[in-house]
């Protein structure tokens, strides 16, 4: 699984992300750790619906606003 560097999340799906981290937590051998990983991948699903809200996509072929 590759692993994507933090400050490259503007540019890669934030759903996918937390798919792979919670694929990743749920490798993690049972304990707290595991448990910490699982609740921080949760928090990042979370956070990818929640962008998808409030953060609209540019509609294709939109004119440039010039100033």
């Amino acid at each position: 699984m590759k692993t994507l560097p933090w400050n490259d999340l503007d540019r890669h799906d934030w759903a996918t992300r937390a798919s792979e981290a919670l694929a990743q937590a749920r490798q993690l051998p049972p304990g707290a750790m595991r448990f910490e990983a699982i609740r921080k991948a949760e928090q990042l699903g979370f956070a990818a619906e929640m962008r998808k809200w409030l953060i609209p996509k540019k509609p294709n072929g939109a004119p440039k606003v010039t100033g």
